[in-house]
C-alpha cells in the first residue's frame, strides 16, 4: 500500500480504440505524470476498468475461496498446497500464513479511491463529459470499494479504513484499525447516497453483469444490512431489485441450470459476477482450487465435505450431484461446479467422473458469482424472519430456490415453518445448498453468530467443527472457544509495516506465535 505514487500507472486505452471486451482488461501499464492524467472521460473509465481488473488477480480471487469457503463446512482439504492451505486445514493458522496477507484488496481499494478523488478533475477539464457520466463512475468505484472493505471486515473484523488514496511516494500509508460495525454503517450510507446515479444497464451484456450497476449495489446494501442487523432497510433495497421494471431477472431452467449459471456465465439470474477471458487473465482461482487442468500448480486443491454423513440434502435435490461427486476410488468428493456440468437429465445410480463434461482449460474462462437473483429472494426471506413479519413470504421465497433443484418433487418444499426459528435454520441451510462453493458459506455462519452471539458454540458444534473430526478434538474445541479464533490473524509483514495495527487477540496471546521474528 506504500508503492503508488508520484507516476500514476495506468493503462492508455481510450473509449475509441476498446473493442468490447477491453474494458476489463484494463490492467496499469505505463507511467503516467500525476499531473499530466486526469484530462478526460476516458481517463477515468481506464482507471475504473483497472478496479475491476485488478479483482481478477489470482490472489484477490483466492482470498474470496479461503476467507468464504474454504474455511466453511463445506470443503476439506483436497490435494493441498503443502503449505498456507494446508495449515488453515489444520487449524494451525498463524499470521505467517500468505493468505492472512490483505494487500490484494488494498490495491483495489486504493485505486477506487483515486478515481472518486480525480475523477472530478477531469470532469472540469472535459466539456463533453457529463455530470451524470460522473456520478454513474462514482457509484461503481464506491460499489467495489465497498464490497472489497465488506469482506475484509468479515474475513479479519479489525481492518484500516481510509477514503483517501495514495497518490504520493512521500506518503506511508499507517492508518489504524477503525471499529468494524461504523465501517459497514459508512459504506451502507455511502452507498445509499450514489445508488439513484448508478447505471442500470450497458448495450453490453458482459458489461451489465460484469460492473457494478444500480442492482448490484442494492444488493450489496442489502446485503450489509443482513449483516449490520438493520432488517427493514434490507428488505427494502432487495424489494428494490426485485421491483425494478428495467431488470428482467429469471431462475434459469433447472434442466440446464448448472452449465448455464456457472460455466456460461451472465445468466438471466446474475446480478453481479466477475468476468475471466482466458487468453487475457485465467481465472487460476478456479482452476486450482476446484479443477483438473487449466491452473499453475496442483489440481483439486479443495473438495467437498462427505454430506453423505448429514441430513442437508433432499433425494430430489440436483445440487448434491450437479456440485460435486463421490470419487469411491479416491473417497473424496471433487467440487464440480464451475468447471464441469452433468450433460445428462437423468441421474445414474452411481455417479461417475464420465457423467461430466469437464470444462478444462476452459474453466479458466468461468465467471466468479457475486451476486444472483436466488440470493435477492434469500436476503429478502431472512429480512422478513428477522422482523418476525410475513413468514408465509419468507417460506414462499425459499421454495422458489428450492422447487427449481427439486422439480422432480411431487410437493417441493413442504414442512412446518411457522415460527421465527424454524424458518431461521430453513434458510441458513438453503443458502448452503445454493450457494455452496460460490465463497458465501463461512460469512453466513459468522452472520449467524453476529446475529446472535450466545449461540455461537452451538452453530460451530452443528455446522462448523464436525469437519475436524480428523483432528484431536480437545485442541478443536480449544482453538474453537473464541470468537477471536473465528476471524484471521492480522499479517505479520503488516504488522511490521504498520506499527498502529493491533493483532487479532486470538493471535497475539497464542504461545508459538512471534510476530517480532
Amino acid at each position: 500500500m506504500n508503492k503508488i505514487l508520484k507516476y500514476f500507472s495506468i493503462a492508455l486505452i481510450g473509449l475509441s480504440a476498446t473493442s468490447c471486451d477491453d474494458f476489463f482488461e484494463l490492467k496499469p501499464q505505463n507511467e503516467m505524470v500525476l499531473e499530466d492524467f486526469w484530462k478526460t472521460e476516458s481517463d477515468v473509465l481506464s482507471v475504473v476498468g483497472s478496479c475491476y481488473r485488478s479483482m481478477q488477480e489470482p490472489g484477490f480471487m483466492q482470498r474470496l475461496i479461503v476467507w468464504g469457503e474454504f474455511r466453511s463446512d463445506n470443503c476439506i482439504l483436497g490435494s493441498g498446497d503443502g503449505g498456507d492451505l494446508n495449515n488453515i486445514a489444520n487449524l494451525n493458522l498463524l499470521p505467517a500464513n500468505g493468505y492472512s496477507s490483505w494487500s490484494d484488496f488494498y490495491s483495489v481499494i486504493n485505486l477506487c479511491n483515486t478515481v472518486e478523488h480525480f475523477a472530478p478533475l477531469a470532469y472540469e477539464n472535459d466539456p463533453n463529459f457529463t455530470e451524470g457520466q460522473l456520478k454513474g463512475y462514482l457509484a461503481e468505484v464506491k460499489g467495489v470499494r465497498a464490497f472489497c472493505y465488506y469482506t475484509l471486515v468479515r474475513a479479519f473484523r479489525d481492518i484500516p479504513f481510509s477514503t483517501e488514496p495514495v497518490i504520493d511516494d512521500t506518503v506511508v500509508f499507517r492508518v489504524p484499525q477503525a471499529d468494524p460495525d461504523s465501517i459497514v454503517n459508512f459504506l451502507i450510507d455511502d452507498l445509499k447516497k450514489i445508488e439513484p446515479y448508478a447505471i442500470t444497464e450497458w448495450s453490453k451484456e458482459e458489461y451489465t453483469k460484469g460492473r457494478m450497476t444500480q442492482n448490484a449495489i442494492r444488493c450489496l446494501i442489502a446485503d450489509m444490512c443482513l449483516w449490520q442487523g438493520r432488517y427493514a432497510e434490507a428488505e427494502d433495497y432487495c424489494n428494490r431489485v426485485l421491483t425494478d421494471g428495467n431488470a428482467e431477472f429469471m431462475l434459469v431452467n433447472p434442466t440446464n441450470y448448472n452449465k448455464r449459471v456457472f460455466v456460461d456465465g451472465n445468466s438471466t439470474e446474475s446480478i453481479f459476477e466477475l468476468q475471466f477471458n482466458r487468453s487475457i487473465i485465467p481465472n487460476y482461482a478456479i482452476c486450482e482450487f476446484y479443477g483438473i487442468s487449466g491452473g499453475r500448480g496442483p489440481q483439486k486443491q479443495i473438495v467437498a465435505y462427505d454430506f453423505t454423513t448429514t441430513d442437508l440434502w433432499d433425494e430430489t435435490d440436483v445440487r448434491q450431484y450437479d456440485f460435486y461427486f463421490a470419487d469411491e476410488a479416491a473417497g473424496t468428493f471433487p467440487i464440480k461446479k464451475f468447471v464441469a456440468y452433468r450433460n445428462e437429465i437423468d441421474i445414474p445410480t452411481q455417479l461417475r467422473e464420465s457423467n461430466y463434461v469437464n470444462v478444462g482449460d476452459n474453466a479458466g474462462n468461468t465467471n466468479w458469482i457475486l451476486y444472483r437473483l436466488p440470493d435477492v429472494y434469500l436476503m429478502k426471506a431472512e429480512a422478513l424472519t428477522e422482523q418476525n413479519k410475513s413468514l408465509d413470504e419468507a417460506f414462499t421465497l425459499v421454495k422458489m430456490v428450492y422447487d427449481r433443484a427439486n422439480s422432480a418433487s411431487p410437493e417441493g418444499l413442504s414442512g412446518s415453518y411457522g415460527n421465527q426459528e424454524a424458518m431461521r435454520e430453513l434458510i441458513l441451510d438453503e443458502r448452503q445448498r445454493e450457494f455452496m462453493f460460490e465463497g458465501k458459506r463461512y460469512f453466513d455462519l459468522l452472520r449467524a453468530i453476529k446475529k446472535d452471539p450466545s449461540r455461537m458454540q452451538l452453530i460451530l458444534s452443528t455446522y462448523l467443527i464436525p469437519k475436524y473430526i480428523t483432528l484431536d478434538q480437545a485442541t478443536v474445541a480449544s482453538k474453537m472457544k473464541d470468537i477471536d479464533a473465528l476471524y484471521m490473524p492480522i499479517n505479520e509483514g503488516e504488522l511490521k509495516a504498520n506499527h498502529q495495527l493491533k493483532q487479532n487477540p486470538f493471535y497475539e496471546t497464542s504461545s508459538d506465535i512471534d510476530i517480532n521474528k
